[in-house]
């Protein structure tokens, strides 16, 4: 579905104040855009119903103490990387796709990478504004790899897949 409605100004700057505190009272909201409480409640509505204004709940990766690298690849099935915990979000592209991946450690990404996508050059991401939060996949359902066949978790290179029963990190 693609918007067809225009955002006038009041609308980019609701969106704005809500992008710097999405905890922001709909009443505060008002004042800073001045408008009615019923006014802003019907411009976030609005929005909202034509999929312009979303929320998405996440971690602060840098809080959590992850790490995240960026990969481009040409060809790859995307589709076995979807459930996958430690791939954060993938961008398909005209010639390929850039792929994000986090871990609790350098030592597993890398070895996470080099096992599924080959020797890619991996970007370690140092520093982003704003925070980067991130939708983190944490319910044990998914990939399943098997650790137990992995050279690199069975020489402790590796902490092994979040959803591996035998998992050595701490945030999954």
């Amino acid at each position: 579905m693609v918007f067809k409605e225009e955002i006038d100004e009041i609308d980019r700057k609701i969106i704005n104040a809500l992008q710097l505190n999405p905890d922001i009272s709909q009443n505060e909201l008002a004042k800073v855009v001045n408008l009615s409480q019923p006014s802003v409640s019907a411009r976030i509505k609005k929005l909202r119903k034509n999929g312009i204004l979303s929320a998405n709940f996440g971690i602060d990766i840098k809080k959590a103490g992850l790490h995240v690298a960026k990969i481009e690849v040409d060809d790859v099935d995307i589709d076995k990387f979807k459930s996958c915990p430690y791939v954060l979000s993938i961008l398909s592209t005209n010639n390929g796709h850039i792929i994000f991946v986090t871990g609790e450690d350098y030592s597993s990404m890398e070895h996470f990478v080099k096992k599924n996508f080959g020797d890619v050059e991996m970007k370690i991401i140092i520093d982003v504004f704003p925070h980067l939060i991130m939708p983190v996949k944490m319910e044990k359902n998914g990939c399943k790899m098997n650790c137990r066949e992995c050279p690199y978790y069975l020489t402790g290179q590796c902490l092994g897949c979040p959803f591996f029963e035998e998992y050595k990190g701490k945030l999954w």
